[in-house]
């Protein structure tokens, strides 16, 4: 059968049986065939698009989420530049009004696509799904984005690191929804997201500090416990991220024991603080805090404790202003590098229907690793290998192959205009012991 009579067999379909075997008899064809068949005026895209925008059918939209899961299944990464824009309607659908099949086939595709998305995709997708997440007026819709954003701890966990500063309070508000599958969702995507701190220190904290969130009850006992704890690892923003919201809420307690081991806790993590930057966002939040505190309290110990809590945060201000942010390349200067590396490829191109986007999708996902200063080679092949195999040529597309041109690529966006700006810059300083190595 041709891609235009399998396409016909899915929107024909009149059952959930017959909706699967058609979308899946798609995905085999495409697999077979090539991501080139799923472009053009008679590209399976184009049926997974009318599937899924079609308000009046919801068979027809149960039959594009089917069509979108076995798609993900069959293809796996190389499906991720073809899908992750179609992601959204998706998502969308799993709140469907009309059908609970349409929603539940909805969820699986997302599912079985957040399987196979890599972690490029998942912070091209994260201000889409964090908006469905906090402003969608369908409970489902809400609750598959958390979902969804949970797995990000296994898909990208720097990526979630680096977020932790918006996630928490994002999550933080959502687990006071009003309605109790939301709250659930939002207390394991928050629970899932603390993974990804890489401070063993509060790792032990984190069911207790995400608890005390929805549990105003247990705040003081949460801060008496950490008070108690010798943090000795050097302390970032995901970590504060999670730890910030319980010492607010702490500073406003009648108690005073409560607020000056919360002073305890600020002082001691400060100690622990290497980069300003991690510091900036929560100096809205503590300093002023610990300002009122030291200057009310009436245990003199407690403003003691206030004022010296104060006095390390500002001792990080003065160390230096943050510094200045990891900005990647011009998009543009990304693909032009990326292009000169597929111009060494014999029989490899960029063009034409299917390869043109697979390229878009490599060039920015290059554009994003530029942007992880620990990345290695090894990681640049993991999340460019199976979209680069659409770029070459049969015969010279396997694993090893478009790995060798990750490889490639990675080494050009290293310097140059490809190259990424700002961040982190090591500086030595010279101790007496190396001297005698000159």
């Amino acid at each position: 059968m041709t891609s235009v009579e399998l396409c016909n067999a899915l929107t024909a379909a009149a059952n959930t049986e017959e909706l699967k075997a058609a979308a899946d008899n798609l995905a085999v064809y495409v697999k077979e065939n090539g991501v080139t068949c799923l472009e053009g005026s008679d590209g399976v895209l184009k049926t997974l698009d009318g599937t899924l925008a079609d308000s009046k059918n919801a068979v027809a939209r149960e039959g594009g989420a089917f069509l979108f899961a076995a798609l993900s299944k069959k293809l796996k990464g190389a499906s991720v530049p073809f899908l992750v824009s179609r992601l959204e309607a998706v998502v969308e659908n799993a709140g469907d009004k009309k059908s609970a099949e349409c929603r539940k086939a909805s969820s699986k595709g997302a599912k079985a696509f957040l399987k196979v998305m890599n972690a490029p995709a998942a912070a091209q997708v994260y201000d889409m799904l964090m908006k469905q997440a906090q402003e969608s007026t369908k409970w489902q819709v809400k609750v598959l984005a958390l979902e969804l954003l949970a797995g990000y701890v296994e898909i990208a966990p720097e990526f979630v690191a680096r977020k932790m500063v918006v996630v928490v309070p994002a999550f933080s508000d959502l687990m006071w929804d009003s309605k109790k599958q939301v709250k659930e969702a939002a207390a394991k995507a928050l629970t899932e997201a603390c993974k990804c701190i890489n401070n063993n220190d509060v790792q032990p904290f984190v069911p207790a500090l995400v608890s005390a969130i929805s549990n105003p009850s247990e705040v003081e006992e949460c801060v008496h416990t950490l008070a108690a704890t010798t943090f000795v690892q050097t302390v970032d923003a995901s970590a504060l991220a999670i730890t910030v919201p319980l010492l607010e809420r702490g500073f406003r307690e009648k108690s005073t024991a409560t607020k000056r081991k919360c002073a305890v806790i600020t002082e001691n993590l400060a100690k622990l603080v290497d980069n300003p930057a991690n510091v900036a966002p929560f100096m809205p939040v503590l300093e002023p805090a610990l300002a009122k505190a030291s200057a009310e309290v009436a245990d003199p110990e407690c403003r003691s404790r206030c004022a010296a809590a104060h006095s390390a945060l500002q001792d990080i201000a003065k160390r230096g202003g943050a510094l200045k942010a990891v900005e990647a390349a011009p998009l543009e200067k990304v693909e032009d590098a990326v292009k000169q590396v597929l111009a060494k490829v014999s029989g490899a191109s960029a063009e034409g229907p299917g390869k043109e986007t697979s390229f878009k999708f490599v060039a920015s996902s290059a554009r994003y690793m530029t942007t992880l200063q620990d990345s290695t080679t090894d990681d640049w092949k993991e999340e460019l290998f199976a979209s680069i195999k659409a770029l070459l040529p049969a015969g010279a597309n396997k694993k090893s192959d478009a790995e060798e041109v990750a490889k490639q690529i990675h080494q050009a966006c290293l310097s140059g205009e490809a190259a990424a700006t700002g961040g982190v810059q090591e500086e030595f300083e010279e101790d007496e012991d190396d001297k005698h190595l000159e």
